[in-house]
């Protein structure tokens, strides 16, 4: 199962690339995957029917225990089917609806990387990576309704989706979050329906999930976004929004039925609003004369139906929710394409238009008319035998149900009618107006309507074969409790047939008589005087209005007033804490010793910033920030510290000479400060009450006992595991390789950031002379030998960082150091020498030595980052020593890359 999902995943990374060597070939070839995945899927059939529950889990979180887990059962196995048939279907009828689109390489990896998500969804077994893939839908989704983004409409569908099945995905998250603690389990299969519904937040649970599956699957009120998302392609129609994304909350319902399942309040929420998305849906649908807002009308009210059958939890009326969610899939993917095929060769698809097109375009008639009699429920279609188990589990319910079953017949009957409109309208009939030229389109078109066509004719002629291996197994997973499925064209006369019957005699006089039935349907609008999209515009001006008051109120363009609020709110939280919880009084022991070169470094560190705060000048400010930075290092030196004492001074040394290039390119400002003493005072009171919130955090964390097993256990093992004797460096570069590989990650992203930042705006000077503060000759002459020691140092601190204070981190600074003062003594020299060996250059060879030196480990059958060691000549050399090279080169080239870029162009 993961293998399907990192081939699908695999195939929409290469897609534009496939598309771009292979332009004519590239559909059928991306169709390959899914198809072969479809293949592995169906030949699960067998196994799965036997009852077996097919599992393969991946470690993803493991200290939140979280894991990607897969289960196949009846209800995945069904989905899994239905998403990767149809989407080699879909990938091809792509191919020949856009094949002369400029980026039918990018459409193919956005639906591509839908079907990837959508596979993950219904196969994920952890509540967690569920959501992960739930999201991952929207988002995908929001990328193929907006391909057409030249196009207004197309945006604003395509947002509207989004924020609507995002903001019901918060409320779903939410929920399973509670689901997850009120069930002690994150599984899905582990979760016992007894323990969640006999805890005091299932009510929270089932609202909150209830809205994040309506959200999805387009329930009334958020019904509105799926008709507009008609802007998209075609294909994206059809697949999406027919077949599978607004089936994903259809999905998660008919998941947890099992588990919220069975109560009053779940039933009479699913069956109510689930009826009246049905109904609201159909007459919507009969008003349309665009024949994909009409698919989509109709598509809302079958998602509203299957939303009932899954309330109703009968026998009946489980077995008709999976047969009706098969049969819909089926006629609606078929309609979707053979529309897009229509418009494609008439170039309309307005009702008005068209007629008469069967001679001309047979094959696609075809498939519309098998298409259009299962939609219609006719014999012997699946779509028959869903309408029929439909009625009668409705009929199950009591009185509630034969209430049900009157508002369904009218609500079918809509759907009879729109049916006959698609068909006999379109294909027969007299000769339509249409703009284009019709013709028969390419195999790729017409292959899947075809094929889902005739597909949903085999399944009800031939039904012994999908109760047996479909339909079962997937009723089983619904159901919570054991149902007996058994399939049937013809079960006699009963109330179901005479449903039936009223239903197809009701649908024919609809049709006969559309354009009543229209205007009825119109006034019916008018009289209610409600419009989705235009409260949905409404609402969204206000949460702009309302979004920019509060951004007025906060965003007042003060950073110094932002910081005080943002600090003193903090220090407010952090001391009303400590008066509730109270802290530890610090004891001796934790306390470090008081020497002359620790008071010396505390006075310089705090001289230095009561510096900064009132010397008005911004070079004086940069002195004093770094005065206070030496004190700082000092103080580390006192405390032996030595690694941390050098970073610092190295850290603090580049600090200011970058502010210093930076504050002499910029404008004369005035002083800081202000001129008024309450401010001042103000200013004042916010750095005291910062400064004692830190001290107090300090306090309570040196109060706390220290891990003394974990200490033990690095200097126990630094020297005969890790072969240094320097503590901090075998954790940095062998011990916690790994998160030392984030770290050099995130400087090198910063660097690359900054120096795009520091560079922007300049103009290149072809012969960069460097800093005119260095044009003495003594200074410059004596610079070259200092540089040359400093580059020379950085090498030993290097060498023998394992051992004694040092590494790679120090070195790098100490490296960047030593060139900084030749770059801003002699500009041109060393320009040409970045531009041989480039900084980003540079900044990638360390990236991939300390990605590099982690496989050595897997490769000897350890885990990543794991030290693999030789002996040469009685000196240890490892991979640590790589990943550290990898650290030097990553931080060495970071600060020559921003250095560049803010000297190197106008210096």
């Amino acid at each position: 199962m993961h293998v399907s999902l990192l081939a699908i995943a695999l195939n929409a990374l290469l897609a534009p690339w496939i598309w771009r060597m292979a332009p004519r070939h590239a559909g059928w070839l991306l169709a390959l995957v899914p198809a072969a995945c479809f293949a592995w899927f169906v030949a699960a059939i067998p196994t799965v029917a036997a009852g077996e529950v097919l599992t393969a889990s991946i470690a993803w979180v493991p200290a939140l225990d979280v894991a990607l887990t897969l289960r196949l059962d009846g209800l995945s196995l069904l989905f899994a089917l239905l998403i990767t048939g149809i989407g080699a279907l879909i990938v091809l009828y792509s191919a020949g609806y856009l094949h002369d689109h400029h980026h039918l390489g990018r459409f193919y990896a956005y639906l591509l990387t839908f079907m990837m998500a959508m596979l993950g969804l219904v196969l994920a077994d952890d509540l967690i990576a569920m959501f992960v893939f739930w999201e991952l839908t929207s988002v995908a989704s929001y990328l193929l309704i907006s391909y057409q983004h030249e196009k207004g409409e197309s945006r604003r569908a395509a947002l509207q989706a989004l924020l609507i099945t995002g903001g019901g995905g918060l409320a779903l998250l939410a929920g399973l979050v509670l689901l997850g603690i009120a069930g002690e389990a994150w599984q899905f299969s582990a979760l016992e329906k007894a323990v969640v519904q006999a805890h005091t937040l299932f009510p929270a649970i089932m609202l909150l999930v209830l809205v994040g599956c309506f959200t999805k699957s387009a329930q009334f009120p958020f019904h509105l976004w799926l008709p507009n998302a008609m802007n998209a392609p075609t294909p994206v129609s059809a697949y999406l929004h027919s077949a599978t994304m607004v089936k994903a909350g259809i999905y998660l319902l008919a998941r947890l039925n099992p588990v919220l399942g069975g109560g009053t309040g779940w039933s009479t929420i699913l069956i109510g609003l689930g009826a009246l998305t049905a109904v609201l849906g159909a007459v919507l649908a009969i008003r349309q004369y665009d024949l994909k807002r009409m698919l989509a009308y109709t598509t809302v009210t079958v998602l509203g139906q299957l939303t009932m059958l899954i309330g109703t939890n009968t026998t009946y009326g489980l077995q008709a929710f999976v047969l009706y969610l098969v049969a819909h899939s089926f006629y609606k993917g078929a309609l979707f394409m053979a529309v897009g095929a229509i418009d494609h060769s008439t170039g309309t698809r307005d009702l008005r238009h068209l007629g008469g097109l069967i001679k001309l375009m047979p094959v696609t008639g075809f498939a519309v008319g098998l298409a259009a009699f299962s939609n219609a429920g006719l014999p012997p279609f699946f779509g028959f035998i869903a309408k029929e188990f439909k009625y009668t589990g409705l009929m199950q319910m009591g009185s509630i149900g034969w209430t049900v079953t009157l508002v369904m017949i009218l609500t079918n009957a809509l759907l009879v009618a729109a049916a006959a409109l698609i068909f006999f309208r379109t294909f027969l009939g007299k000769r339509g107006d249409w703009p284009g030229h019709p013709h028969e389109v390419s195999p790729f078109m017409w292959l899947g309507p075809l094929l889902l066509a005739i597909g949903g004719f085999s399944l009800g002629a031939w039904n012994h074969w999908p109760e047996t291996w479909l339909v079962n197994t997937a009723v089983q997973s619904v159901a919570t409790g054991p149902v007996e499925v058994s399939l049937y064209l013809w079960g006699g006369i009963t109330p179901a047939v005479f449903a039936s019957v009223l239903t197809l005699g009701l649908g024919a006089w609809f049709y006969f008589h559309a354009d009543q039935v229209r205007y009825l349907a119109t006034q019916l609008g008018k009289a209610w005087n409600y419009s989705g999209d235009l409260l949905w515009d409404l609402l969204l001006n206000r949460v702009f209005q309302v979004a920019g008051w509060v951004a007025r109120q906060f965003q007042h363009g003060s950073l110094r007033l932002h910081m005080a609020l943002m600090t003193l709110m903090i220090s407010i939280s952090v001391l009303g804490w400590a008066l509730v919880v109270g802290v530890q009084p610090l004891q001796a022991e934790n306390l470090s010793a008081i020497t002359v070169p620790g008071v010396i470094g505390c006075l310089l560190a705090l001289g230095g910033a009561a510096g900064a705060a009132f010397m008005p000048g911004r070079l004086a400010l940069v002195a004093s920030l770094g005065a206070s930075g030496l004190g700082l290092a000092l103080f580390f030196v006192s405390i032996n510290a030595p690694d941390v004492a050098l970073t610092q001074l190295m850290v603090e040394t580049l600090t200011v000479v970058f502010l210093a290039m930076v504050l002499r390119r910029l404008p004369m400002v005035p002083a800081s400060g202000s001129r008024y003493r309450r401010v001042n005072i103000w200013h004042g009171v916010v750095a005291v009450v910062l400064g004692l919130t830190v001290t107090l955090m300090i306090m309570t964390a040196v109060s706390q006992p220290l891990p003394g097993d974990l200490a033990e256990w690095f200097l126990a093992n630094s020297l005969p595991g890790g072969f240094g004797s320097n503590v901090v460096n075998v954790i940095l570069v062998d011990f916690r390789a790994v998160d030392t590989l984030g770290e050099i990650v995130v400087v090198a992203i910063a660097a690359l950031g900054a120096s795009t930042l520091l560079g922007a705006g300049q103009v290149a000077d072809p012969k960069p002379k460097g800093m005119p503060e260095f044009g003495s000759v003594l200074l410059r002459q004596g610079m070259r030998p200092l540089a040359a020691i400093l580059l020379i140092v950085s090498l030993v601190i290097l060498w023998r960082g394992h051992n004694l204070p040092g590494g790679g981190f120090i070195g790098g600074l100490v490296a960047a150091t030593g060139f900084t003062l030749l770059v801003v003594t002699f500009g041109r020299g060393i320009q040409r020498g970045l531009e041989r060996v480039t900084p980003p250059t540079l900044i990638g060879l360390g990236l991939a030595c300390a990605v590099g030196a982690g496989f050595f480990g897997l490769a000897s059958g350890q885990p990543y980052m794991s030290g693999h060691w030789i002996d040469v000549a009685g000196i240890k050399l490892g991979t640590p020593l790589l990943f550290d090279i990898g650290v030097f080169l990553t931080v060495f080239g970071s600060v020559m890359h921003m250095l560049r870029n803010l000297i190197g162009r106008a210096g």
